[in-house]
């Protein structure tokens, strides 16, 4: 029996972004090419409207993430990898910001 998959955080990367989701919640986003974390970004908050079964994120490549949220709408380039993200990167997180953990 395999124990059961607890994973909560996975990161879809476009050509140019890292979108960083809890569960089907985007809490970071960051660019690719200069590692900044992009604190104003329309998807953050938002929540998917469809993401792959947690261990079958390879069927997700080349199809396109969609979030959704009260007043916006965002659509993402094409998926180029879908991997786990390096624990360091928990501290940029959004909800690190609205609890004061870290500097907006």
């Amino acid at each position: 029996m395999d124990p059961k998959n607890r994973r909560r955080h996975r990161v879809f990367a476009t050509k140019h972004t890292e979108y960083h989701l809890r569960a089907d919640e985007c809490v970071g986003v960051r660019d690719r090419s200069t590692g900044a974390w992009l604190r104003r970004h329309a998807a953050l908050r938002l929540r998917a409207v469809q993401l792959p079964p947690i261990g079958a994120d390879a069927e997700w490549i080349g199809r396109r993430l969609q979030f959704w949220g009260y007043a916006t709408d965002v659509t993402t380039s094409p998926v180029t990898e879908v991997m786990r993200p390096e624990l360091h990167a928990l501290e940029h997180y959004v909800s690190g910001v609205r609890s004061g953990e870290i500097a907006a």
